[in-house]
């Protein structure tokens, strides 16, 4: 059978259930069997949250401490971005060429399993319009959007994205559920409804509820191996393997 995507690039941006990447335990692995593409980079990083914090820097080297409470001030996906725009963006002060960055056709971010659980931040489609919006006539500029919440978190990655890679299709992963010890069924569900407003919003997005992948909460295990999770936070084999197949599901479902 004909290999649709063997000239093809992927990006998968995101967390450590993304970072993972190509190992028996990561999503990336099962999607790409499935898809085949002919090139797969991967910026994801450990412990990554989608929205920054009052001392946020953008410093193009995203990492994770490492430690509880230590400075993970740099692992947000806007500082992915950064590191993108750094090794393709010729006119950026701290260009450095990556060759790899050159063009993506397709780009997957999954996070938000780090962020909490945004009880402070409301999803109604108000609260999303001051991330675009000055008035009904005049969208707001983006360096002035506000990447503490969500809405400009999401919307300040996918215009630079959009800017970088013109003809790719982008596409925006809820995060997956977890046991209740780390991540309440509730928070974890509301998580995803708010990017799928946002993502609704921008609407040259797709929104993939990787949610509802077959991964269940009730059957994980805090700090142990369960049905679908190692501890009951990150995908064991079978996990990813879900993740992968719905994914790859989804995309399919997206590009014919």
């Amino acid at each position: 059978m004909e290999n649709k995507f063997a000239d093809k690039k992927f990006l998968f941006m995101g967390d450590s259930i993304t970072a993972l990447g190509m190992g028996e335990r990561g999503w990336v692995k099962y999607f790409s069997e499935i898809i085949n593409p002919g090139l797969v980079v991967n910026t994801a990083v450990v412990g990554c949250r989608w929205a920054d914090n009052e001392k946020t820097v953008y410093n193009g080297n995203p990492i994770w401490s490492g430690e509880p409470g230590g400075d993970d001030n740099h692992n947000v996906i806007g500082n992915q971005i950064e590191k993108l725009l750094r090794g393709k963006d010729s006119t950026h002060p701290n260009y450095n060429r990556v060759p790899e960055y050159d063009d993506f056709d397709y780009i997957f971010i999954a996070a938000g399993t780090n962020d909490g659980d945004n009880s402070h931040e409301p999803e109604d489609i108000e609260a999303i319009n001051k991330q675009f919006h000055i008035s009904s006539d005049e969208v707001l500029p983006l360096a002035q959007v506000n990447r503490r919440r969500w809405a400009g978190a999401v919307r300040y990655a996918y215009e630079n994205l959009r800017n970088m890679y013109p003809n790719a299709k982008i596409f925006i992963c809820s995060p997956i559920q977890a046991n209740e010890h780390f991540r309440d069924y509730k928070s974890t569900e509301r998580k995803g409804r708010m990017l799928k407003a946002i993502c609704n919003k921008i609407s040259d997005v797709t929104f993939v509820n990787t949610f509802e992948c077959g991964i269940c909460g009730i059957f994980e295990t805090y700090q142990k191996n369960g049905r679908d999770l190692i501890d009951g936070l990150h995908p064991n084999a079978n996990g990813a393997k879900k993740m992968g197949l719905y994914n790859a599901r989804v995309f399919l479902n997206n590009v014919f």
